[in-house]
């Protein structure tokens, strides 16, 4: 019941700044690093394919000579992360300056203190981002989802991909449809400078690292047999060590080269290269680079200006959306409104403005919860005029992948990706929900008025969106053959009677989602 009000609450507040939801939002009280606009001198590299981003990363580390910056919200211990993370050790070994920040959210959070430990020992530095326990439960909400990968202030990429296998077309189970930028230019410094804040910034803590136990002082064997005190004291030494020595072997594994992995790596590069080898550079007239800040909290939240000084990118993201004249395309894996919100996609549709939506079915995404809602609210949206399609929850064989394994997975849509009016593109870490909102930090690049990028990144989206189902009237859909489908793909019965379950407790809870 306590919950039911607290939502209540918030659509209060949601009610009360809906009124506002068209004009233009002031953003002049955010400062340099976190907002730079109409910046120039930038090009551009859109990443679709999963292996060739993977590739990208490691070719940029291994051309690294000064300083490598790096933050995920997911840093996973998995064939990934474990390549990733020995380029890392060989660049810091040469010389190189490498940091990283990992967010702490503990049901996903893998890189714990006995791998950061090994990454020190090897010169490479790792903090954590927002390390408070479940039981501090507002404090908790707030994540880093930014997702940042800088070489020597000359070179980012930013986007939708963690470092885990299924960002880069690898796992044999679950893969995601993701996009990542690669930016060259004077804006890369700015990017490199909002990390500085964030590896300085008070949530974002060093790891304290484990112990080796210290054996108890010496006695005889006789006295071990006779004496309780000594006994346990051995004991309890002896279970201490073999744990540390268990998860620090797993640690030393993970940063050692293993067998086989330069077959691997071989393997990847041979498709990857081709596929980077035909990737074009595109100049950017008109950049702008915008992040949230970090350090926002459960006590800081109750402020009445929170938003104001903690929560940039959906404000920028606000204003493109309302200058959009004609038309708006966008993909995210999530799609969860509030209602300020919802008024103004409904103004932009009366507008006649065109909405079309790239989001996942409950065939193809990761969280059922998410799914509940957006299946409750797509009746309406469509109904008045917004085009919504949503992937089937298979692999698109617009690139090559590893294994037929990989293709036999299942596969949902990750990439957070606006194109407004053919001219202007966004590519970041933003997904359209209230996490992304209110609790997630953000981070993502906007570039208008070159053409070809626009239509180069508008194409991708489509030539996706195309293969899955389009949603149309009473609750149906349709393949690209108009031939009806399953509004909710290929999904399962478990994954209906889930979905069902959750329905009502997914409402009460959607402004976490």
């Amino acid at each position: 019941m306590k919950n039911y009000f607290l939502y209540c609450l918030l659509l209060c507040v949601a009610i009360s700044t809906s009124a506002n939801a068209r004009e233009s939002i002031d953003l002049n009280s955010f400062k340099y690093p976190y907002l730079v606009e109409h910046a120039r001198g930038n090009q551009v590299m859109v990443l679709n394919s999963g292996i060739a981003s993977f590739q990208k990363r490691l070719d940029l580390i291994r051309q690294a000579k000064k300083s490598i910056e790096i933050e995920y919200f997911i840093y996973s211990i998995d064939t990934a992360g474990r390549l990733f993370t020995q380029e890392l050790i060989k660049a810091a070994k040469r010389g190189v300056k490498v940091r990283i920040i990992v967010d702490k959210s503990l049901p996903i959070f893998e890189l714990n203190k006995y791998y950061a430990k090994a990454l020190k020992a090897n010169n490479v530095e790792v903090k954590y981002y927002n390390d408070a326990s479940i039981i501090r439960f507002s404090t908790f909400q707030f994540r880093s989802h930014r997702k940042l990968f800088v070489i020597d202030d000359k070179i980012a990429i930013t986007g939708g991909r963690n470092l885990a296998d299924e960002y880069y077309d690898l796992s044999g189970k679950f893969n995601f449809l993701d996009r990542d930028i690669l930016v060259e230019g004077p804006i890369v410094k700015t990017m490199r400078e909002t990390f500085e804040k964030f590896w300085t910034n008070k949530i974002t803590v060093t790891p304290k690292f484990p112990k080796k136990p210290v054996r108890p002082e010496a006695f005889s064997p006789l006295e071990a047999i006779l004496s309780d005190d000594h006994r346990e004291e051995v004991e309890e030494y002896e279970y201490d060590a073999k744990i540390y020595k268990k998860k620090m072997d797993k640690a030393t594994e993970y940063v050692t080269v293993q067998a086989g992995d330069t077959q691997y790596l071989r393997k990847l590069e041979d498709i990857a290269r081709p596929i980077l080898d035909n990737k074009k550079m595109h100049l950017c007239p008109d950049m702008t680079y915008a992040s949230d800040l970090p350090g926002a909290n459960g006590l800081r939240r109750l402020n009445a200006d929170f938003k104001d000084k903690y929560r940039l990118l959906n404000k920028v993201i606000h204003n493109k959306i309302i200058e959009a004249k004609e038309k708006i395309l966008i993909s995210s894996p999530y799609f969860v409104h509030n209602l300020k919100a919802h008024s103004l996609y409904k103004h932009l549709l009366q507008e006649n403005i065109e909405v079309t939506i790239y989001t996942n079915s409950l065939a193809s995404t990761d969280a059922v919860y998410v799914a509940a809602n957006f299946y409750r609210d797509i009746e309406t949206w469509q109904s008045q005029g917004m085009i919504p399609y949503i992937h089937a929850g298979e692999w698109i064989p617009e690139t090559p992948v590893i294994s037929e394994e990989v293709k036999k997975a299942k596969w949902g849509t990750h990439s957070k990706t606006h194109v407004y009016d053919d001219d202007t593109i966004m590519i970041g870490t933003y997904n359209v929900d209230q996490r992304s909102n209110f609790y997630n930090v953000e981070m993502a690049l906007f570039c208008r008025g070159n053409l070809e990028l626009a239509a180069e990144v508008q194409e991708s989206v489509e030539s996706r969106m195309n293969t899955g189902y389009k949603i149309i009237e009473n609750r149906q859909a349709i393949d690209s053959k108009g031939k009806k489908v399953s509004i909710h793909g290929d999904a399962g019965f478990k994954s209906k009677l889930m979905m069902t379950i959750l329905a009502v407790p997914s409402w009460i809870f959607s402004y976490l989602l």
